[in-house]
């Protein structure tokens, strides 16, 4: 996913470095093509799940077992 011409700002986050190690894990098993890609993702998928909770879902996931089971968002 390229943002193409659309205006950038560079943010600086302090981050511990348990925190970019699960950043790096992501961005290899996602096969991003940054850290940048991995947290915009995040984001993304963030805003989508939120914005079911606030309109009075649930999100619910199953594991490879079949079991369901709900994901809370904080």
């Amino acid at each position: 996913m390229k943002l193409g011409k659309e205006q950038r700002v560079r943010l600086n986050l302090t981050i511990t470095p348990r925190v970019r190690d699960r950043l790096e894990r992501l961005q290899a098993s996602t096969e991003a093509e940054s850290l940048t890609e991995v947290i915009r993702r995040a984001l993304e998928v963030y805003e989508d799940l939120n914005g079911v909770r606030q309109d009075g879902g649930r999100v619910i996931v199953e594991d490879n077992n079949g079991h369901p089971r709900e994901l809370r968002l904080l």
